[in-house]
């Protein structure tokens, strides 16, 4: 039978990876002498201070799209006539002949999508 003891030796014989291995396994893809050294560098505190160790995707979503003060997505079918789109989303009263193609910025627009090849493969 497990004693209890056991069970809290073995929890604390498992190591969780610390902050500055996990920063530096997305900063290194393979094991390699930089890796190891920039580990030791975070744990004396030399580097990635304030390095933020979750990646959260509100900034991302929250980047600038249209002109002016407006902020989201842009719609890629709808040119605003300025070399800008306008945003993504209808406001009130507004028609659009087209179902929209919303993106992040407007230089995304200038990207092909993938179309009717999405998930093939030759």
């Amino acid at each position: 039978m497990i004693r209890l003891t056991d069970i809290l030796i073995e929890s604390l014989l498992e190591k969780k990876e610390d902050r500055c291995k996990r920063i530096a396994d997305r900063r290194y893809d393979k094991p390699s002498a930089y890796k190891s050294g920039a580990i030791v560098r975070c744990r004396k505190g030399d580097i990635w201070k304030d390095l933020k160790e979750d990646e959260s995707l509100h900034k991302w979503f929250k980047r600038s799209g249209p002109k002016g003060k407006e902020t989201g997505w842009v719609d890629c079918n709808a040119p605003d006539g300025k070399g800008g789109y306008k945003a993504c989303g209808r406001k009130e009263g507004e028609k659009r002949s087209k179902y929209p193609s919303c993106r992040p910025t407007p230089a995304g627009c200038k990207k092909k999508g993938k179309g009717k090849t999405w998930g093939k493969t030759k």
